[in-house]
């Protein structure tokens, strides 16, 4: 028995270093980003100047549950999901 749980102890502690790896390489920092996302999408506001994802620059004129819509010139208002957003100015 004293065996068998030495030839497979070290197989075991590997797989444990490499799942830590994982963990602290990929998954926890993805879930800081998730966070960050989630809070910069509950903070938009009416007023606030943000750049959407395809890179257009406008000014919150309504912000709904799902949707923002933007004033990116004068007269001109687009509707975006708030997925859309990626960064607040």
């Amino acid at each position: 028995m004293e065996q068998l749980l030495g030839k497979y102890g070290g197989m075991a502690l590997t797989f444990v270093v490499w799942i830590a790896v994982f963990y602290f390489l990929l998954i926890l920092p993805n879930k800081k980003k998730q966070k960050k996302q989630k809070e910069m999408m509950e903070s938009l506001k009416e007023g606030s100047e943000v750049v959407t994802v395809g890179g257009i620059k406008g000014t919150i004129v309504s912000v709904s549950e799902d949707y923002v819509e933007l004033r990116v010139d004068k007269g001109v208002k687009v509707t975006f999901t708030k997925g859309a957003i990626s960064r607040v100015l």
